[in-house]
């Protein structure tokens, strides 16, 4: 008799800098699984509170958070312990852990250790639309193509065609081994759970010791910003449209007047959205995160609460 293999559970690692589209593969990914595999997701996100595992309420899928800091850095002992419990407790079928975008993917594929996981492919989201403009701005992108396994352009919409091509060249010039796929155009099931071919790391050369510094190193800075009122969406809307290019990502929940719900606002590099929420908040709770927005953040808190319904503008 054959000796019994236990089945390693694969572990997709979902990389990409903020705001290049992570969370909407995700939600596509979880749309079009339709309960065909057991999914598990490992969140973490850069700032005080989560926003993404909002996002992707609903869908039949089991979430896991690490808000206390960068996944790469700051919470491994957490990481590991969560790791064995999702596959002890849950064993799912794929493990999917959607990193913060200015995390770097080498640390955490040394932080696999557990015996009951395998690390099936490293998958990149690239901005095509915003990756020229911030790239000599950051550093942590490098690191995140140059891990991939897989890359997947985003926003090729929104992108001219140069632009793209430009694009490619300097995912190309970081990593001649990767896979690089139009978001818009693959089919998830070829992609997620799939065991593409891995580039071996050498342990020798590899500089194993994360820099627990990468963020202060881009300085990307991130603060939060909370209340009680409501906003008029007209004001936040024109409040919205004339941010600071240096404000990258601005997220989190809101109430808007006369609508019972609450909101989702997602915004990234001058687009942003507004969405249904499932969740229920009292009023705001925004994070904001971007390149030395600090010594801003006295203007950029007054410039969002102008929008707040309770102001009189007259």
């Amino acid at each position: 008799m054959p000796e019994h293999v236990e089945r390693k559970i694969p572990v997709n690692i979902l990389t990409g800098f903020l705001g290049s589209g992570k969370t909407t593969l995700l939600k596509r990914l979880l749309s079009e699984n339709q309960g065909r595999r057991k999914i598990a997701i490992l969140m973490n996100e850069i700032g005080e509170i989560s926003i993404d595992a909002k996002l992707i309420e609903g869908f039949s899928v089991e979430i896991f958070e690490l808000n206390d800091g960068c996944i790469c850095c700051t919470i491994n002992e957490n990481f590991v312990q969560v790791l064995d419990e999702v596959s002890t407790k849950l064993s799912p079928d794929l493990l999917v852990i959607e990193t913060t975008g200015v995390a770097d993917p080498l640390s955490i594929i040394y932080s696999l250790i557990n015996p009951n996981v395998v690390l099936d492919a490293v998958i990149t989201t690239v901005d095509t639309k915003n990756f020229l403009r911030v790239k000599d701005d950051v550093q942590v992108w490098h690191e995140q193509i140059e891990a991939a396994d897989v890359v997947l352009l985003t926003k090729t919409d929104l992108a001219s065609t140069s632009d793209i091509e430009q694009v490619k060249n300097e995912i190309r010039a970081c990593n001649t081994h990767c896979q690089v796929f139009d978001a818009s155009a693959v089919a998830l099931d070829l992609v997620f759970g799939v065991a593409y071919p891995r580039k071996p790391l050498d342990t020798e050369t590899e500089e194993l010791e994360h820099k627990h510094a990468h963020l202060a190193h881009d300085h990307i800075e991130t603060f939060r910003l909370k209340g009680h009122e409501m906003f008029n969406l007209t004001t936040l809307q024109d409040a919205l449209a004339n941010l600071p290019p240096t404000l990258w990502r601005l997220k989190g929940l809101i109430r808007l007047e006369e609508q019972p719900q609450t909101f989702i606002l997602n915004y990234a590099f001058g687009r942003y959205t507004i969405e249904d929420c499932i969740s229920h908040a009292e009023g705001y709770d925004l994070v904001f995160i971007g390149k030395g927005i600090l010594t801003q953040k006295e203007q950029l808190m007054a410039h969002l609460q102008q929008a707040l319904a309770h102001i009189d503008k007259t």
